[in-house]
This record gives structure tokens, sequence and C-alpha cells, in this order.
């Protein structure tokens, strides 16, 4: 059979991975497999394979693409990782060892063809990562906004289609039905009927991508009798009770949810309308879907009837999920039509025939769809028994997987790559000069927004709520601190002054946090701290102290809160040492505003040296390394 690889927008927006479409470099793994990389960092450890259609041995890889520069710059190029590697910029040759820094070279402004050709150790993880230097800023990673790629290549291309295919079987749970070794991983159905509503769950299983588009929720039943089909399920699973009517919301705490809802950048991952745009999903249908108080008892727990759902866990209280449904509660929403009576024994035997337990757990009860063919041995997207409205190109995509001998392996840094969309970690967080999902649509929410708070004249802005942005996600992270936070296991979180919460994604946690240190070419454990060096502590704590860089005007010292904070406060101390990573803490120390655009964050140092000369002669490398072993001792 011969299978399609085309070159669409439509493809390539299919296909597009954290890189995004134009951003990134091209990067290949001999003739199997080829896909976007965000920068040059690779770290892959020894026995695994370095992609997901590429074999495990030893690694053999290539970055193409472009280098770009916004004006003419003297640059220094290095190298670092294991194996063996080459650099090639415009054709000349600038690094032909690891570790061993470029000559200095000048380059102009635009864009600059870059190659790197890399080989891995025989023994050992494959490691690489790219770094530069130049007269205005010290050694650092290059950053991703400085590559971008051409969308041409028949490898890349097909190489995306099998991955988008691949990603899409996956989506639409195919496996449940295709094979008799399946586990449950769509919401459960236990207890339905105390969640849901009857008359939304009949029209949602009619047809669920009519309330939401993309759904994975295929449409299963077809033609004249479909809606009653769908009722009949619903009765069963939902039995209608008698209509009481749920008492008058306290209009505080409507407000307040509307607070909450704009304080937590809700907006970034839902609309108030009923269907969703832009890849989020509509809200003002909650009040016909949920039974009263059932939205606050998910908003509490959301993963307590679906481990695999994408909603994180905000850490909700039981007053804060109460005023949030009060506040959906109040959103504009279409009447549903009225519905037949069902027939709950009926749509008893429907569930069990249809397919639905194949992805839904519902306790003892158990499926009677027979097993169809095998997922190995499909080959096209044709299925009798569900409809996923499929458009042209995913059909492809998914024939383009069926019929590929290449079987994917689970790779971390390409599930991390992949969640960072699939959990919209950009609905609250900028990266690469890209606005946040919550300030685009921000403007929808205005109304929502409380009032300022009143200003102190001793400290006018000694809060900035700003989000961190996500640049250095991967790098700037201890992999154990970062998995903590992920697990949402962060107690008090690291900046209390801001609304916004990092919430929960309990499930994903460990793998999140494997797959970000991979993408950044890190591993994932850190390395053992060194022994304590008292003369280094003792000098990093005077350099901190009101007569070194008075770090504790902005930063509190485990219980010592800031003494002056003025702009804006910074981090408590005490863990600072426990999350940050060495390499992190000096490149921030030595140019906080190049790592952090708008911060407020002094910089103080200045090529490579320090107004406090009584310590160190005043080399600030050495003094920062002070002030980072002073910062491990504290959180020992």
């Amino acid at each position: 059979m011969v299978i399609k690889f085309l070159l669409s927008a439509t493809l390539l927006a299919l296909i597009a991975n954290i890189a995004g479409a134009g951003q990134g470099l091209i990067l290949q793994f001999g003739d199997a497999d080829a896909r976007i990389a965000r920068q040059v960092a690779l770290y892959v450890p020894e026995g695994q394979p370095a992609s997901q259609f590429a074999k495990p041995g030893q690694l053999k890889a290539l970055w193409q693409g472009t280098l770009n520069l916004e004006a003419r710059s003297r640059l220094i190029f290095t190298l670092e990782g294991t194996g063996q590697a080459t650099l090639t910029v415009d054709g000349e040759v600038l690094c032909t060892e690891i570790g061993t820094p470029s000559e200095r070279k000048r380059l102009g402004s635009g864009g600059h063809a870059l190659k790197i050709q890399y080989k891995g150790p025989s023994e050992g993880h494959s490691q690489l990562r790219l770094f530069w230097e130049g007269r205005d800023f010290g050694r650092e990673p290059v950053p991703a906004t400085a590559f971008s790629h051409a969308q041409t290549g028949t490898l890349p291309a097909r190489q995306g289609q099998l991955r988008a295919g691949h990603r899409l079987i996956k989506k639409h749970r195919c496996q449940n039905c295709h094979s008799d070794h399946w586990k449950p991983e769509a919401p459960s159905l236990e207890d339905l009927g105390k969640r849901l509503e009857t008359s939304w769950l009949a029209h949602w299983i009619e047809n669920p991508a009519a309330y939401r588009p993309g759904t994975h929720m295929p449409k299963l039943f077809a033609g004249a009798n479909a809606g009653q089909k769908a009722t009949d399920i619903a009765h069963f699973l939902a039995p209608p009770r008698e209509k009481s009517q749920p008492p008058a919301p306290d209009p505080q705490a409507i407000v307040s949810g509307g607070q909450i809802f704009y304080q937590q950048g809700c907006i970034g991952c839902h609309t108030l309308e009923e269907k969703g745009n832009d890849g989020r999903i509509g809200l003002s249908a909650t009040a016909t879907k949920y039974r009263p108080s059932a939205l606050a008892g998910f908003l509490r727990e959301p993963a307590k009837h679906h481990d695999a759902t994408r909603m994180p866990d905000f850490g909700f209280s039981v007053a804060e999920s109460k005023a949030l449904e009060s506040f959906l509660r109040t959103l504009p929403k279409d009447t549903l039509p009225a519905r037949d009576e069902g027939n709950p024994e009926r749509g008893k035997l429907l569930l069990k025939q249809s397919g639905c337990l194949n992805c839904h757990d519902a306790g003892k009860m158990k499926t009677e769809l027979p097993v169809p063919k095998a997922l190995a041995k499909l080959t096209t997207t044709d299925c009798k028994a569900a409809n996923y409205l499929l458009t042209e190109t995913e059909q492809e995509a998914i024939t383009a997987a069926l019929n590929s001998p290449e079987k994917p392996h689970h790779i971390p840094a390409e599930f991390a790559q992949q969640q960072f969309i699939t959990l919209r970690c950009a609905a609250c967080h900028n990266r690469d000069g890209k606005q946040s999902y919550r300030e685009t649509f921000q403007a929808e929410i205005s109304h929502l927004k409380p009032p300022d708070p009143p200003v102190n004249d001793e400290k006018p802005a000694a809060h900035k709520d700003t989000i961190p942005h996500l640049n250095h996600l991967g790098s700037k992270l201890r992999p154990e601190w970062r998995t903590r936070l992920l697990a949402g296991q962060i107690q008090p979180k690291t900046r209390h002054w801001l609304k916004a919460r990092m919430p929960a994604f309990t499930n994903r946690a460990t793998d999140l946090a494997i797959g970000f240190s991979h993408v950044a070419g890190l591993p994932h454990t850190s390395p053992i701290f060194p022994p304590a060096e008292p003369e280094k502590i003792k000098t990093g704590a005077a350099l901190t102290a009101i007569t070194g860089f008075s770090c504790g005007a902005c930063h509190a010292v485990n219980d010592k809160p800031a003494f002056a904070v003025f702009e804006g406060e910074g981090p408590n101390f005490k863990d600072a040492g426990s999350r940050l990573r060495s390499e992190y803490f000096h490149l921030w120390m030595n140019a906080p505003m190049r790592l952090w655009p708008g911060t407020i964050m002094p910089s103080y140092a200045a090529e490579g040296t320090t107004p406090l000369t009584q310590h160190y002669e005043g080399n600030a490398k050495k003094q920062f390394e002070a002030i980072y072993q002073y910062l491990i001792s504290l959180g020992r």
C-alpha cells in the first residue's frame, strides 16, 4: 500500500511539536528518524533509544537549521557533553572537539546555516549541549529563540506524520477495542448518577463533538434511533432524580468565584461560552452538566474519577470550590431539548455491547463487545463501532502509523515535549517570547478582576504578580525539586505573594520531571551535594548580609523576613540551594536581566568582578559559588 506523506499546512500544524513550525532545529538520527528540537540539547541514558523510531545503540545525530542573530556579534562556541561532535556555521567548521571552545568568530546580523554532527560514546550516556559567549555576555546555553528551520524534508515530514498518527491512536484509545489487554483510561462511570445530570449525559453520548470540539469521545450511535439509545444509556448510568431547586447562591460567593477564576488564569484553558475555541473547553454548560455540589467536588479532586485527566489539582479549599461552582452556574446557558423517557435496562445492555466499557471503568460490569481485528492487523481508519469525526489529514496520519513497521519507543524527552502542549503549560507561562494564553485571553474576563489593593507608600510594589517564564524549563530547577513541584508537594509555595498557583499534575509528575531534564540535555538526577566547606559558607553568609550585597532586604532567610522590600520581594533563601541548579544560579547572578528581562533583581557583576573586593579580591565566580554553598547549607 502506498502511503502519502504530504507537506500541507494542515499536516505541518498536526505534526508540529513544542518547538512549533519554523522554530527550533531539525534533529536527525541517521536514516531512522527525525524530529524538531527546540535547541541543541540531548541526553540519552545508556542502553536507551534516543528517539521514538531509533534503535538503541551507539548514537549518531545531526542538527540542522539556522542560527539567527539580531545584531553583528563576535562569538565563542563550545560543545559540552560526551562522545564526539563538530559544529559548522556557514560552511566553516568552528568546533571539532567536545569541551574545546572555538576561536572568537565574527558573525553578521541575520540567519546563518548551522550544522552539528554528533557521535555518542560506545559506553555510558550520550549527552550534548551547545554554549556560546559574546563580548557583552558570559558563557550560556544558546537559547531556543536563536534557532529556526526550513519546513522541508521528506524524513522529518514522514516521521512527523507517524508521530501524529500514533498520538491519535493513543488519544482515541484504539487499542482498548482492538486488543484483549487493555485498561480503562477514560473517566470512571461509577457513581455517575451522583455527579452528572441525566439530560446532559444523554445529549453528550449522542454527539460529544457538538459540546466539545476535538473531544476524545467518539459518536457511537447513528440513525433515527441514535438519540433514544443515548437516552437509554443515560437513564441507566444517571437515573433521573426528583428536581429540587438548589438554594440561591450567595452573591458574595459568586463574586469570589469569579475572582478566583481570574486569578488562577482559568481563561487560558476555558471559555465562558458553551463551546470552546483555540483549544479551550467551554464552561457555560456546567450548570446543565453537573448535579448540585458535584462540580465543587470535581474542582477539589479532579483525578478522583479519572486518573488521566488533564485538569490539574489547584488545591482548592471547600469554600473556594463552592465559590467557583456558584460563579460557573451563573454563566448563560442554553436549555437542552426535551428527551423521551429512557429505558435503563436497554441502556445497560447497550452500555455493555457498544464498546463503552472498553474505555470506561464501571466496577464489576464488563464489556460484551467482541474483540475486533487486532490493532497490528489494521490498515485503515474505517471503524464500524465508532465515529471519531477524523479529518482527512488525521486519517492519513493514522493510516501511515498503522501501515508502518516502525513502532514508537517511550522517550522521556518527547513525552515531556508533547505533554507541554497537552497540559497547556503555556496557559499560564510565557516561553521563548510567546505570550501565555491567560494573557492573550484576559480581556474576556477583565470584568472579573478583583480591585487592586490599596497602595502602601512605604512599599508601593512589594509584591510583583508576575508568573515565571519557562525559557529555562529543565535547566533551572533541580529535577528532584521539579518532581515535587509538579506533584504539588511544595508548601508553602516559593512565591507566596502570587495569587496564581502552580497546580499539581500528580500522575505525570515523575515522567515530566525526567523528560524536561532530558530535553535540556541534562540527567534526571542531581549530583550529590559536595561536602560542606565551612569557610565558603561563612563567606557566602557575609556576602548576603547587609555589609555585603544586602540580599536580606528583598529575600527572607528561613523565619527571618526580608527587612526592606521596596520594588518587589524575592523567594525565601531557605530552599534556594535545594531548588536551583548550580549552573543556572551562576547565570542568574551574573546577568539576571538576560535570563529574565524585566526582572528587578540587580546585577552585581561586571566583567567578572564585583565591588566587594574584600572577598576573593572581587572575583564574581568565587563569590557567587560561596553564596551558593551558603544557600545549600540553609536547606541541608
